[in-house]
């Protein structure tokens, strides 16, 4: 098994309050960037890193990246596009000709510093199998239904629905397929791969996994991360 690792740190963060983008945001002495693309390479299976970045960040980008503990591969470095999916593309466009048509891709969030090496094992040997697979989160809670007044109008049954994390893996000949079709205005790679015939299979994460965005979230995170230090 053979995985190529795509980290999407491409957006601006404004949510944050930062007076700097998510990406540069430090994570117990680390840019979230560096933070994530560190996790979701862990896995000895991982032969080659790209890291998607606003253009604005693609020359700090190799110290983020020089603070990750020392690998036997190189990163590259890529600007994103004005969306996710176009950030994403260009991922991996630059994996080229290197990678296989048998290997896969593990795209993550730049923005999920906390992603559990057993939970990233996990993920792996199921799309590894089956051709395409995601982290996700089973939706536990109850879900009601609001109309355009915020006023209750129902609820929303929770069965088969499911959070959607990263990372997302998936076989790269046909990841590449995905990202080509535009029918119908698509705009998510895990709906783009089903287009093309290959089923998606959830994987339920077991440890937190959160995406920052809020200063609430960095503050939980950091606190996460020193309790699994400890």
């Amino acid at each position: 098994m053979r995985y190529w690792a795509v980290i999407v740190a491409a957006g601006d963060g404004t949510r944050l309050g930062q007076k700097m983008r998510k990406a540069a945001v430090e994570l117990a002495g680390k840019p979230l960037a560096a933070r994530s693309a560190e996790v979701v390479t862990s896995h000895p299976d991982c032969i080659g890193g790209v890291l998607v970045v606003h253009s604005d960040d693609v020359e700090v980008a190799q110290q983020w990246l020089d603070s990750i503990a020392e690998r036997d591969f190189d990163f590259e470095i890529v600007t994103g596009g004005a969306s996710r999916r176009e950030s994403v593309r260009r991922g991996v466009d630059v994996l080229g000709s290197r990678a296989e048509p048998g290997d896969l891709v593990a795209i993550h969030d730049g923005a999920r510093p906390l992603l559990n090496r057993k939970d990233l094992d996990r993920v792996l040997e199921v799309a590894s199998e089956s051709g395409a697979a995601l982290l996700a989160e089973a939706v536990t809670d109850t879900l009601h239904r609001g109309n355009d007044n915020a006023s209750w109008d129902g609820f929303v049954d929770r069965d088969h629905l499911w959070k959607a994390q990263t990372p997302q893996i998936f076989g790269y000949s046909q990841l590449i397929d995905a990202l080509k079709s535009e029918a119908g205005g698509r705009t998510d790679e895990v709906e783009g791969m089903v287009a093309t015939g290959q089923p998606v299979q959830f994987v339920q994460a077991k440890y937190p996994n959160l995406k920052i965005t809020t200063p609430a979230d960095l503050q939980l995170a950091e606190l996460l991360y020193e309790s699994r230090q400890a």
